[in-house]
């Protein structure tokens, strides 16, 4: 009896501590994602920004129908800051982005002014973004390459459909989350 006693009282006391470090990490997740929540929320009502845009996009008509409103959009994913560069005098920015409600990845070229570039540059280049643009353009190139490797030197290269939408507006605000 002394035994199970001995037992369960180790087991009373180990098995909530077991799980002490991952509940860190899983109220540090929780948290960013409540902030995000917040900013998203924040610059939707601040701007008047379409969010529910990206159910079911699979055809360019379809985003060219529900991104090209006049209104702004607003997009929050993965992020990658690829390029900023300078076209005829205005500046633009290069994002690649994987939207997390839609699950739809797209480049997005952004017309941006100096403000927004200041934000940028104070921020790490991938991370979580939340990007609001008002969007005039979206094309889908016709092919995409997907490489595989077959061993250390033989890589096998297929010319595939594209999945990936490119998507030009002009950049109204930008909120780096975080990694």
């Amino acid at each position: 009896m002394k035994r199970f006693t001995v037992i369960l009282m180790l087991l009373i006391v180990l098995v909530p501590l077991a799980g002490c470090g991952s509940s860190k990490v899983d109220t540090a997740r929780q948290e960013k994602v409540t902030k995000g929540n917040e900013i998203a929320k924040e610059l939707a009502d601040k701007y008047q920004a379409t969010t529910d845009w990206g159910e079911n996009l699979t055809y360019t008509l379809q985003a060219q129908e529900r991104l090209i409103t006049g209104k702004p959009t607003l997009f929050r994913g993965d992020s990658y800051l690829d390029d900023v560069f300078n076209r005829d005098g205005i500046t633009f920015i290069r994002f690649s982005i994987w939207d997390y409600a839609s699950g739809f990845y797209c480049v997005l070229e952004l017309e941006c002014g100096r403000q927004i570039l200041d934000k940028l540059f104070m921020q790490k280049s991938y991370g979580e973004y939340v990007v609001v643009a008002k969007i005039q353009e979206v094309t889908k190139p016709i092919f995409a390459l997907k490489g595989s490797a077959l061993s250390d030197d033989e890589v096998v290269i297929n010319i595939e459909s594209s999945g990936l939408f490119i998507v030009k507006g002009t950049c109204v605000d930008i909120a780096y989350i975080g990694e």
